[in-house]
C-alpha cells in the first residue's frame, strides 16, 4: 500500500482559501449558507442534507515557492461548470484516490463549507464523458502520440486595485509561447516535439471582488473567463485556461493548479518560466518533485522501509527535488519518471528480485533506455534515471553529480509525488544525489541491489543484483550454441535446481551451467534458482548474439 498523503499547510487553512466564489458550486469556507447545485438532479437545502455532484474528480495544488509550503485538496468539477469546485471531504487518503481524473459521482452529504461528506464508498466511476462545453479537448491522434494544447492566459486587474496589474499580454505572451526559453520550446524539449502548446494572452480585463482582503481564487476565474467572453473570445478553442494576477499577499502562494485539469492560477506580475512550466504541469498530470529524508537510529540513511519511516517528505521537501520544474529550484526539464506518466517515455521495469545488466541512455537522448524501475510490494518502484547537459533547460556544469552520476527516485505512480533519493544523506543538499560510479542503493523491501557501474556521454551501465537470484551469470554463443554459467543465489537456502529459459522454452538444471541449439540472431536467456519446497525465484537475465547457422 502506497504511503498516506499529506497536506502541507501554508499557516491559513485551505478551507480559507476555498472562499465563496461567484459560481453556485464552490467549497465555501466562509459562506455556509451558500446552496451546493448538482448537476445530477439532487439539489440540497441545508447543511446536513443528501447531495449528489458528477463530475471530474481532481485536486486543487497550491504552490508557495518562496517558502515551500504546498496544499492539495480534492473535489469535483461539476459536469457543464469547468470554473466550479465542490469540495471533497471525509475520504481518507483522498489525496491520492485513484479516480483522480476521471468522471466520478460523489454521493454523501453537504458539510458547512459548501463541500460534499463522502464516505468510503462515495466516490464511484461514472459512465459517459461528460460535459465541459467551454474548453475545447486536447487534441491527441493516440495517447502516446502527438499533442496540441490550447492556452489561453487571462490578466485581470481589480476595480478596488486599478493601478496593480500584470504584466501586458505581449509580455505574457512571449514567456508562454515565444523563444527558445519559452514554455512552448520547454515542453517541446520534454516531449521529444510530440507536444505541441499554442495560444495566445488576453487582457488586463478589469473585475470586481467581493472582498478584496480573501483569496478568492474561484471568483477570480469566473471573473476572468466573463470578461474575454465579453471581449469576443471564444473559449470553446482552449483546452486550458490560465488566469493571471497581479501578485496578492493574502494569497501566499505563487501558482494554483488543477491535477490534473485545465484551470491554472498564476500570482505573479510577470510569469516566470519556473511557475508557469510548473503549473501547467500539474494540469497535465504530475504532481511535485520531492526528496527523501530518513533517520535511522540517529543516522539518516538513502532509504529505509515504511516502518521507520512513514512520512519521508516531511513538511520541508516537498519541492526538494532540484533536477525537475515539479520542485523549485529551476525550471529543469521533467524527470524520466514524469515522463513515464505522460506517456512519453516508455519504462524498462525489472522484477523484484530479478538480476540484470542494463544500459541507461541519457534521459533526453530520445531512445535506449531511459527509465529503469524495480517494482516493489508496496505497488512502488525504485526508478533510476540518467541526465546530460542539454539544450536549454537542462543546462548542467560537466561537474555537477547529476550528469556524472545515476539519480535514483520512488515512483508513486501517476499523480503522486516522487521521492528523490540521497546518495549523500549526510549532507543538507540534494544536489549530491546522484550516485556515482562504484556506488549503489539497496532496496530494503525487496534487498534488490543496484549498482552503477560506469557512466559516459552516451549512456550509464546499472548491474541488478539480489540474493535471491543467480549471481555473475556469464552467457556466450560458440557457433549455433549458446553456453551460459553462473553462480547460486545468496539468499535462498536448499537450491535444487535452476530454471533455464532461451527465448521462453524452459529446462531444469541441476548444474549451475547449461548449453543448448540457438537459431542465428539476438536470443534472451533467463535463470532461476528452484528452492527445496518447489518455489521458483527471479531471474538473472542475460542477452546473446548467435552468429553462427543451424
Amino acid at each position: 500500500m502506497r504511503a498516506s498523503p499529506r497536506l502541507l499547510v501554508l499557516g491559513t487553512a485551505l478551507a480559507a482559501l476555498l472562499t465563496a466564489g461567484s459560481t453556485p458550486v464552490v467549497a465555501a469556507a466562509s459562506a455556509p449558507s451558500r446552496a451546493v447545485t448538482a448537476p445530477s438532479g439532487t439539489v440540497p437545502a441545508a447543511t446536513g442534507d443528501p447531495v449528489r455532484v458528477t463530475g471530474r474528480l481532481t485536486s486543487l495544488v497550491t504552490d508557495a515557492f518562496r517558502s515551500g509550503r504546498s496544499t492539495t485538496t480534492v473535489g469535483v468539477v461539476p459536469d457543464g461548470q469547468p470554473a466550479g469546485f465542490v469540495r471533497v471531504e471525509g475520504l481518507p487518503g483522498a489525496a491520492e484516490h485513484p479516480l483522480l481524473g476521471a468522471r466520478v459521482t460523489a454521493t454523501g452529504r453537504r458539510t458547512v463549507t459548501g463541500g460534499i461528506r463522502v464516505a468510503a464508498s462515495g466516490i464511484a466511476r461514472a459512465s459517459g464523458t461528460g460535459s465541459t462545453p467551454s474548453l475545447a479537448p486536447v487534441t491527441a491522434a493516440a495517447t502516446t502520440g502527438p499533442r496540441t494544447y490550447r492556452i489561453l492566459a487571462v490578466s485581470v486587474r481589480f476595480a478596488d486595485d486599478p493601478t496593480n496589474a500584470p504584466a501586458a499580454p505581449s509580455t505574457v505572451a512571449a514567456g508562454l509561447f515565444s523563444g527558445p526559453t519559452s514554455v512552448r520550446a520547454y515542453y517541446q524539449d520534454v516531449s521529444d516535439g510530440l507536444w505541441t502548446l499554442t495560444g495566445r494572452a488576453v487582457g488586463p480585463y478589469t473585475v470586481s471582488r467581493s472582498n478584496p482582503s480573501a483569496c478568492d481564487f474561484q471568483q477570480w476565474a469566473n471573473s476572468a473567463r466573463t470578461a474575454a467572453r465579453a471581449a469576443g473570445i471564444d473559449l470553446s478553442a482552449y483546452t486550458n485556461v490560465m488566469v493571471v494576477l497581479p501578485r496578492q499577499t493574502s494569497c501566499g502562494w505563487d501558482g494554483l493548479a488543477e491535477v490534473p485539469g485545465t484551470l491554472s492560477w498564476i500570482n505573479e506580475r510577470t510569469p516566470s518560466l519556473l511557475v508557469t512550466a510548473h503549473e501547467l504541469g500539474h494540469n497535465f498530470g504530475e504532481h511535485h518533485a520531492s526528496g527523501y529524508r530518513c533517520t535511522v537510529a540517529g543516522v539518516r540513511v538513502m532509504l529505509s522501509t515504511a516502518a521507520n519511516c512513514p512520512d519521508p517528505t516531511g513538511t520541508s521537501l516537498e519541492y526538494a527535488d532540484p533536477f525537475s520544474v515539479m520542485g523549485n529550484v529551476a525550471a529543469r526539464l521533467h524527470h524520466a519518471e514524469a515522463r513515464v506518466h505522460y506517456d512519453l517515455v516508455p519504462p524498462t521495469t525489472v522484477e523484484a528480485g530479478q538480476a540484470e545488466t542494463v544500459r541507461l541512455a541519457p534521459a533526453d537522448s530520445g531512445s535506449g533506455i531511459r527509465v529503469l524501475r524495480l517494482t516493489r510490494p508496496d505497488g512502488t518502484w525504485l526508478a533510476a534515471e540518467y541526465r546530460r547537459p542539454t539544450g536549454a533547460f537542462d543546462t548542467f556544469a560537466a561537474s555537477d553529480p547529476v550528469v556524472n552520476g545515476v539519480t535514483f527516485r520512488i515512483d508513486r505512480g501517476v499523480g503522486l509525488q516522487t521521492w528523490l533519493l540521497d546518495a549523500k544523506p549526510s549532507t543538507a543538499s540534494f544536489l549530491d544525489a546522484p550516485v556515482l560510479p562504484g556506488g549503489s542503493v539497496t532496496d530494503p523491501l525487496t534487498q534488490a541491489r543496484v549498482d552503477v557501474v560506469s557512466v559516459s556521454p552516451t549512456g550509464a551501465i546499472l548491474r541488478v543484483s539480489s540474493p535471491t537470484a543467480p549471481t555473475g551469470l556469464a552467457v556466450f554463443a560458440s557457433g549455433s550454441t549458446v553456453i551460459a554459467h553462473w553462480g547460486a543465489p545468496t539468499g535462498v537456502s536448499g537450491v535444487v535446481g535452476y530454471d533455464v529459459a532461451l527465448d521462453g522454452r524452459t529446462q531444469r538444471t541441476t548444474s549451475p551451467s547449461w548449453s543448448g541449439p540457438a537459431a542465428r540472431g539476438w536470443h534472451t536467456l533467463t535463470v532461476r534458482a528452484v528452492g527445496g519446497t518447489g518455489t521458483v525465484y527471479p531471474p538473472a537475465t542475460a542477452r546473446v548474439l548467435v552468429t553462427g547457422t543451424r
